[in-house]
């Protein structure tokens, strides 16, 4: 995909991506190539998407045309924290990009 849509992921963040390592600044799209697997939560902006709409697509929308969506992501990997091995964490993300990472509780 780098290769394809360089565009769309910055140099900066292509490394982190094939380590699984999810961080600040991600779309939801670079950090599900970073995490893995995922659950999620989404809270779509009512200014924008009618009621209703498929939560999925809003995800996948703030990735090239961010709004107020709120979104949480959750996954569980091995690399996110070297040496907890399928550790738990949530990102959430405003405007598009990731702003918290947080481990959660086993």
């Amino acid at each position: 995909m780098f290769t394809q849509h360089p565009e769309l992921f910055p140099e900066e963040r292509r490394a982190l991506i094939l380590s699984g390592v999810v961080s600040v600044g991600m779309t939801p799209f670079e950090a599900k190539l970073a995490g893995g697997a995922f659950a999620y939560k989404v809270v779509a902006d009512k200014a924008k998407w009618p009621e209703h709409s498929d939560p999925l697509k809003v995800m996948w929308a703030q990735s090239i045309q961010a709004d107020n969506s709120e979104i949480w992501m959750m996954f569980k990997n091995s690399s996110q924290f070297p040496g907890r091995n399928n550790a738990p964490f949530r990102v959430y993300f405003e405007r598009g990009r990731a702003i918290k990472i947080e481990k959660l509780k086993e």
